[in-house]
Order: C-alpha cells, then sequence, then structure tokens
C-alpha cells in the first residue's frame, strides 16, 4: 500500500468493461492485515487520466485529514482507522491540457478531428462507422455550413441509437425522439436564463437558454464555459462525452462493487464510504444499485460530488414523470447513512450535456432545465423529486452540521463568501468546505 496525505492509499485500475486490472489483490491483503476500520472508494469524472485522477484524491484527502482531527469530531472518529482505494477507469479519448478540471473544451480544427479519431478507437466496429460519417463531413461543418453539421447531427443520434440502454432512459429517451435540427440548435446558443426553484431541497438555478433572441447570428454565440464558440466544438464534446456516460455505468456496477465486495470478506465490520466526482458519481450510485444483487451489501455513505447524472436519477416518479434509474438504492437502504450531493449553479459542465438533451426531445426554451424538465444534472440542480431530500447551503469548515439518518442532502454551494463562491465550476470538489461536509458525515457513522 502505498501513502497518499498520510492516508493508506491502493490505486484500483479498471479496463473499458469495468474489469479490474490492478490493484485490488494489495487493497484486499492490506485490510484483512491491518485494523481497518474505514475505507473510502473515491472515483474521478469525464476526460481525467491517472495523474488528474490522483491529483483530485490527494487534494481531497490533503484537506480531509486535519478535519478528521478537529476537536468536534475527534470522539467520533479518533480511534478509527481509514483506508483509501483510488479508482483509475479509461474516461479519455484523447489527451489534453493539464489543468482542465475534466470541463468539457473548445479545440481547433486538428484537435476536434483528432478527439473523434481517437473516440473512433473505443466504440466497436459497428459504431465506428457514424464516426467516419462525422470525420466527413466536419471540414464543412467548421465553416459554418447548416448541411454538413445536419448530417454531423444525424450521425451522433444514429451512434446514440446503437448505444442504446447503456444510456438509462434520461438520454436515450431524448435521443430515440430528436431532431437533428434541435440538436444544432441546441449548440448554437449558450448564455444563461434565471429559472424558478425547483422542488426537492435545491435552489434557485440558471441554465444554458436555447432562446435564439439572447444569443447571436451565425451559429455561434457566448457559451456556458466563458468562450465564444460554435456548433463543431460542442457537438464533439457531448460526442466523446455520451459512451463515457455508458462507460461510468459499467465501472460502478461491474468495478467499483468488486472492490466493495471483497474488502467486506476480507474484513466483514469495515465500514465503506463511496465518493464520487462527474461521472465517477454516477458510477459510485451505480455501484451502490449494483450492492444490492444478491447477496446484498451495504455502505455506510455516500458524497456525489457535482455528479453528472439526472436530477430525477433518485425519484420515485411523478405523474408521467418515470421511476429514476437508481431509486431502488433509497428504498432498499443500501446505504445506511445520509447520502450528500453537492451542486451549485456556477456548474456549467453539467448543465451543457443535460441542456443539449432537452432541447431534443422538448424543443421549448421555456421549459428546459426547470423542475418540470426530465432533463437536468444533479451537480446543477441537486437531487430533485426526491422525498427523502433535505435542502441546505454548504457550510463553511468547522461549521457544525445534523445529518438525519435515511435522508439526502442537497449542498448548495452557489454562494460567495469573501468574494468567492464555495463551489465555483464543476471542478471546485477538493475544497475544504466540502471535505468538512463528508468529515461530518464521517463522524455519525
Amino acid at each position: 500500500m502505498e501513502t497518499l496525505q498520510n492516508f493508506p492509499y491502493q490505486a484500483v485500475t479498471f479496463d473499458r468493461k469495468g474489469k479490474v486490472t490492478g490493484g485490488l489483490p494489495g487493497l484486499v491483503q492490506y485490510i484483512g492485515e491491518e485494523p481497518v476500520t474505514d475505507l473510502i472508494v473515491m472515483c474521478h469524472g469525464f476526460r481525467n487520466d491517472a495523474a488528474d485522477a490522483t491529483n483530485l484524491y490527494s487534494e481531497f484527502l490533503g484537506n480531509l485529514g486535519p478535519q478528521l482531527k478537529h476537536a468536534t469530531l475527534r470522539g467520533a472518529l479518533g480511534s478509527r482507522k481509514f483506508a483509501v482505494a483510488g479508482a483509475l477507469w479509461p474516461s479519455m479519448v484523447f489527451s489534453e491540457k493539464r489543468g482542465s478540471g475534466g470541463a468539457l473544451s473548445a479545440g481547433g480544427a486538428s484537435e476536434n478531428a483528432k478527439r473523434l479519431k481517437d473516440l473512433k478507437k473505443e466504440l466497436p466496429k459497428a459504431q465506428q462507422t457514424h464516426i467516419d460519417a462525422m470525420l466527413a463531413q466536419l471540414p464543412q461543418a467548421e465553416k459554418g455550413n447548416e448541411k454538413a453539421q445536419l448530417a454531423m447531427a444525424q450521425a451522433l443520434l444514429d451512434l446514440a441509437s446503437e448505444i442504446g440502454g447503456g444510456l438509462t432512459s434520461e438520454f436515450s429517451t431524448a435521443l430515440e425522439k430528436g431532431k437533428p435540427s434541435t440538436l444544432v440548435r441546441a449548440f448554437a446558443f449558450g448564455d444563461q436564463t434565471p429559472i424558478s426553484a425547483p422542488t426537492g431541497g435545491a435552489r434557485r438555478v440558471g441554465i444554458p437558454t436555447l432562446d435564439p433572441r439572447a444569443g447571436g447570428g451565425g451559429g455561434s454565440a457566448q457559451s456556458i464555459f466563458g468562450k465564444v464558440f460554435g456548433f463543431v466544438p460542442k457537438f464533439v464534446n457531448l460526442t466523446t462525452f455520451l459512451p463515457m456516460f455508458e462507460r461510468c455505468g459499467t465501472i460502478g456496477e461491474a468495478g467499483l462493487t468488486r472492490i466493495v465486495r471483497d474488502a467486506k470478506k476480507a474484513r466483514p465490520a469495515l465500514r465503506i464510504h463511496l465518493v464520487g466526482h462527474s461521472l465517477g458519481g454516477r458510477a459510485v450510485t451505480a455501484c451502490a444499485k449494483g450492492l444490492l444483487a444478491n447477496p446484498k451489501v451495504e455502505v455506510e455513505s455516500m458524497l456525489l460530488l457535482q455528479a453528472a447524472y439526472s436530477h430525477f436519477g433518485l425519484s420515485p416518479g411523478k405523474g408521467s414523470r418515470k421511476r429514476g434509474f437508481f431509486r431502488d438504492i433509497i428504498e432498499k437502504q443500501v446505504v445506511k447513512q445520509p447520502i450528500l450531493a453537492t451542486h451549485s449553479r456556477h456548474d456549467s459542465v453539467v448543465g451543457f450535456a443535460y441542456t443539449s438533451m432537452a432541447a431534443l426531445s422538448l424543443n421549448n426554451s421555456k421549459a428546459i432545465g426547470d423542475e418540470n424538465s426530465r432533463f437536468g444534472g444533479v451537480g446543477r440542480n441537486g437531487v430533485l423529486d426526491t422525498p427523502e431530500t433535505v435542502g441546505l447551503d454548504l457550510k463553511l469548515a468547522s461549521e457544525p452540521y445534523s445529518f438525519a439518518p435515511g435522508k439526502l442532502y442537497n449542498l448548495d454551494g452557489s454562494r460567495a463568501e469573501n468574494g468567492a463562491n464555495l463551489i465555483k465550476d464543476h471542478g471546485d470538489v477538493r475544497n475544504k468546505h466540502i471535505t468538512w461536509a463528508f468529515a461530518s458525515l464521517l463522524a455519525m457513522t
């Protein structure tokens, strides 16, 4: 076992199908031989390589470690021994500049082509033809040719159709009913508009509007990432995102569950805590769902850091709205203690993918992203229409929390303190205010 920020640490690697490729035997041996009381299983998100993920884990643990010894928590945590498993899964399909924080980004013509070619290598042969179709239209699409853009959009819809059920109903429903013209329109504009406060404990948020009056002409507008770019970069971002969205579920259900089950076999009394950022949030939630399979294995807690999956993913359903894909983990109580979910209106990365899907399905800018829309992400809006939710503002480090069992807490980090937002963007998930909330959660387990 290595040491990361004074925590015993083991990286556990996976292939694209969720098969463990390294690290697990050493972790299990350590847990069996040492008096470990708690295992924190961490999972990174989209477009992180091993260095990005390890840096995320290191900074998070660097803030968490001293907080476990805080005077108000020492009584509950002082005698416990923590170890950490850091999942490393293939979430990138191309190299990118260090320091991006896993955010979606704009690139030049050569980079866009390279990203699509790299994605092609990741896909089964039957799906590669759709990437070829995109590449054939790319030069003209970059020049603003509408016919080429529509052809690229159709190729993406065809690709998503073949990916199929792996995307779950939150995306597949939109893509099945989507039209190339609405997808192109979704990428054309990107400023923000306020919406009414959603139910279920989340706060007021801003979402990217698709209203053409808010943007500019020529299919290029001020984007949700603060840069001016148009159809092609956004198209490539979503095209690379969708296969990774499918993959992270596989990583969780097939891979992370293996860590949990093997660790519990080595030490049955072990407390296990799941922590996931972005698509890693979806992976740890899929892990919890996978642990319901016989024999059921419970975990102590779960922390979702700007999670990139549907804000209705844990909902029991309402009216015509379907039951959330992950609802069973709430009703069957696979997580013993509260679930925490951070969110912020400043998370434009989560907002981007879901607004695009909303445009495909609704073609109605006024409905996109509010509490009546199926399309919105946890990291942007919190968990919605789930009776167990409680809405709280993320507190400053050292301020006391009082969490109750059986609840799901939406922690809103949108506000500013001393001129700085508590959660300023999608990658801002390792700061001391977030780790303090997690330390407070650990103290009640």
